[in-house]
């Protein structure tokens, strides 16, 4: 699924930190703050450039042992040629300082409209879409999000109405990002987000596998 073999006793609970740490800083710009002070770091993640993040924020990787091409090997570093899952994992310390060190920033607030879990499965909508077609040799580097769902879908032979609402799941993230009415109200735009993530479980493209829904 990744391109790549690695073990380590604490794969899930160190690569979901990405869920709350992108998050909340999603949170922050539907707030309005600026993130100016940030916006390098919350480029790389978002865009699946982890070697580049891991090196903003400079924390070491934690144990791992991979698999690649018939050699097990511990890994002691990161690289920019790592699969994307490897890369997410590696960054799982540097993405728990860039929450400490965002929480610090802007403090901790309730967003009336959009609850954390929405926040975190935008995050994962994303970075699933980015993992999935990087793996399958997709796409260049940072490539926009709506290239990333036309080159999946075509690849996935994904139906008309699918590849939709993956757009409007993108829209809502969009809307998050920069208020443009993209949705008449934020429950009609979470309803639309909702059915672009059942695509991605109904279909198999998401981090880990999900229970698929009718």
């Amino acid at each position: 699924m990744w391109g790549c073999e690695v073990v380590s006793c604490n794969l899930i609970m160190e690569t979901l930190i990405i869920e709350p740490t992108v998050g909340y800083m999603l949170k922050v710009l539907k707030s309005g703050k600026k993130i100016s002070k940030f916006k390098d770091e919350f480029a790389a993640i978002r865009h699946g450039d982890y070697f580049g993040f891991i090196n903003m924020i400079k924390e070491p990787i934690p144990f791992m042992i991979s698999y690649k091409n018939g050699v097990v090997a511990k890994e002691v570093e990161a690289g920019p040629n790592d699969c994307d899952f490897e890369g997410l994992y590696k960054a799982g310390p540097s993405l728990k300082l860039f929450y400490s060190d965002c929480e610090q920033q802007y403090g901790k607030f309730t967003d009336q409209d959009i609850t954390d879990l929405i926040f975190g499965k935008a995050v994962l909508f994303e970075v699933s879409l980015r993992m999935h077609a990087n793996n399958f040799g997709l796409l260049e580097k940072r490539e926009i999000l709506v290239s990333v769902i036309n080159k999946l879908s075509s690849y996935k032979n994904l139906s008309h109405e699918d590849r939709t609402s993956l757009h409007k799941g993108r829209r809502f993230i969009n809307m998050i990002k920069h208020f443009k009415n993209q949705f008449e109200t934020w429950e009609i735009g979470i309803k639309e987000f909702k059915k672009g993530y059942r695509v991605l479980v109904n279909n198999e493209l998401t981090i880990f596998k999900e229970p698929k829904s009718e």
